[in-house]
């Protein structure tokens, strides 16, 4: 076994910094930074700085020290490695999610001519985009679904527990778990057609 500082391995360093020891982090932390900076590299975020791209990969290296059991018969490094590059995937589908969308100039069969698609640039593009797209939610919720539906989805909206959407409904938590599956039903294919 190699010797990292006082300690005898890359997992004893490890367990060390999930018990709180602060020099056995940092030493995991420097042990690891040459696998942190190679996976960070095969990246390319787009509007992220190569530096944003390397900061997301040390929290997937951390989450990978909080999250380490040695019971499971796999070493750190190994474990860290898949951390890292989720924590990096993650990150970047979260980003692809707040992309700017594509404009198309031929409309989108709405009825608004091409100019009215295009942002206004006096505007926040988040702000114009939430507006539209709680104007269509609404008018779905509106046209598409039941009564208890809707009382569902306004209170899960709430952060409502099932039982305690259950409780003010005066049904079962199945009910809405049912009503839930039916909304999320209704809301892909109204995302889809």
């Amino acid at each position: 076994m190699e010797v990292y500082g006082d300690y005898w391995s890359a997992d004893d360093l490890v367990l060390r910094a999930q018990q709180g020891d602060e020099r056995a982090a940092e030493q995991v932390l420097a042990l690891f930074r040459p696998l942190v900076q190679s996976l960070a590299g095969r990246f390319y975020m787009p509007s992220y700085e190569p530096e944003d791209v390397y900061q997301v990969a040390l929290m997937g290296l951390w989450r990978a020290v909080q999250c380490f059991d040695p019971k499971r018969n796999s070493g750190f490094a190994a474990f860290a490695r898949v951390c890292i590059r989720r924590q990096i995937l993650s990150e970047l589908k979260r980003a692809r999610r707040w992309a700017m969308p594509m404009v198309s100039l031929s409309g989108d069969g709405e009825g608004l001519a091409w100019l009215e698609q295009l942002p206004d640039p006096r505007q926040d593009l988040y702000e114009q985009l939430s507006v539209r797209e709680s104007q269509r939610w609404c008018e779905f919720l509106v046209t598409h679904l039941s009564p208890l539906e809707a009382q569902v989805i306004a209170l899960y909206q709430q952060q409502l527990t099932y039982r305690e959407i259950a409780a003010h409904l005066g049904c079962s938590p199945k009910a809405v778990d049912n009503a839930l599956a039916r909304v999320k039903r209704k809301a892909r294919r109204h995302a889809h057609g």
